[in-house]
């Protein structure tokens, strides 16, 4: 049975179903936490955005939910509507919800029949634009139009993450480089710790909330500085993107899934700082920030070793920099795991629209900001 959740209270009627879907799905991780999806809702639904979240049911076991995708529809040239995953602008990961041991293709038959083929639904969408895809799922996606005529499916690899397994110990996982590159490495992390400089890794499992704030703060405050910089915006570039992530990562740390590590130097101001995600044995870095008056001591590296540390103290399995390939992922060891973009559509002048708006949209914010930082700057 499909249900569609199409206002924010029918979402919240769901949070329970969601949670436990969620922790049954072998595939889940933070940015299909009901919590995610749901705070971003709250801050950046447009005035004509539509939410449009799939619920399959199965009528075999009491209504039992099987499966969630979260979509919400977005206008763009007046009338036209495109199909998106909830979040897919600050999400790494991005994927339709499915319960441990259920039929994966029959799942997306089932959601994309309900877009493409059921009558009782109006059109929802014009287009379908998901991002951040893993290579796996273009196989379920790929079987269904196959049975389906006039649906093109135009897909290209976009926005992957960089990750590698964890080994039991740190010693093994410094067996991966060369005796030059080891020493290089800890004659670093040593240099930081002759300087007194301490790494600390808060969560709810340590620190109260009140210090969470206050490090939480200090991250942003490291994460604009390193970008600003750089020339360039940063992710909290303004208040309503902070009130975000401040939200999510507090209801994150209620729920002890997310971890702010830093670098302490012994005058006690943080000099450089990571929010963590740490679910399912994998610890995820989000967001690394720092203060490059301290590059000397090379911040980065240092507060990288350790969480990598930490994380195999933790018996974790899999350390993974998500989004971006920057070099310095390699170096640390890390390999590439695609992601991509999808495109499904009937009319290609409608893709073509499409792809016309988003470049469009993207060059006058980005222009915009132009402006501002540099009448700031003046």
């Amino acid at each position: 049975m499909i249900k569609i959740i199409s206002c924010i209270k029918e979402l919240e009627s769901i949070e329970s179903e969601w949670n436990d879907l969620f922790e049954e799905s072998p595939d889940s991780n933070v940015f299909q936490s009901f919590e995610w999806n749901y705070i971003w809702l709250k801050h950046f639904m447009r005035k004509n955005d539509n939410i449009v979240i799939i619920a399959v049911y199965d009528d075999k076991e009491n209504g039992k939910l099987k499966a969630i995708a979260p979509f919400f529809t977005r206008r763009f040239f007046l009338f036209l509507k495109s199909l998106m995953f909830i979040s897919y602008d600050y999400s790494d990961y991005l994927n339709i919800i499915i319960r441990k041991n259920c039929d994966k293709e029959k799942i997306y038959s089932e959601i994309f029949d309900s877009i493409f083929l059921n009558s009782r639904f109006q059109k929802i969408a014009d287009i379908i634009n998901l991002k951040q895809v893993s290579k796996e799922t273009l196989k379920p996606i790929s079987e269904y139009l196959k049975k389906i005529k006039k649906i093109n499916l135009n897909f290209k690899e976009s926005g992957s993450c960089y990750y590698f397994n964890l080994p039991d110990n740190i010693g093994d996982y410094m067996k991966r480089f060369t005796s030059k590159q080891r020493y290089n490495i800890l004659k670093r992390v040593k240099k930081a710790e002759e300087a007194n400089i301490k790494y600390i890794a808060g969560s709810s499992a340590n620190i109260d909330k009140s210090l969470f704030v206050k490090y939480l703060n200090i991250f942003f405050e490291l994460h604009q500085k390193r970008w600003l910089n750089k020339g360039k915006r940063g992710v909290f570039y303004n208040n309503d993107i902070k009130k975000f992530f401040e939200e999510l990562f507090i209801s994150l740390f209620n729920k002890n899934r997310i971890t702010l590590s830093a670098l302490e130097i012994n005058d006690g101001n943080i000099i450089a700082s990571a929010a963590c995600f740490d679910y399912a044995d994998k610890k995820q870095i989000y967001l690394p920030g720092f203060d490059t008056g301290y590059s000397d001591y090379h911040p980065g590296i240092v507060l990288i070793y350790n969480d990598i540390k930490e994380s195999i103290n933790k018996k974790y399995k899999e350390f993974d920099f998500l989004k971006g390939g920057e070099e310095y992922k390699q170096r640390f060891g890390a390999v590439k795991r695609e992601n991509y973009k999808l495109y499904l559509y009937k009319n290609k002048i409608i893709f073509y629209l499409y792809k016309i708006n988003t470049f469009l949209e993207k060059e006058i914010k980005n222009r915009a900001y132009d402006i501002m930082h540099n009448l700031f700057k003046k």
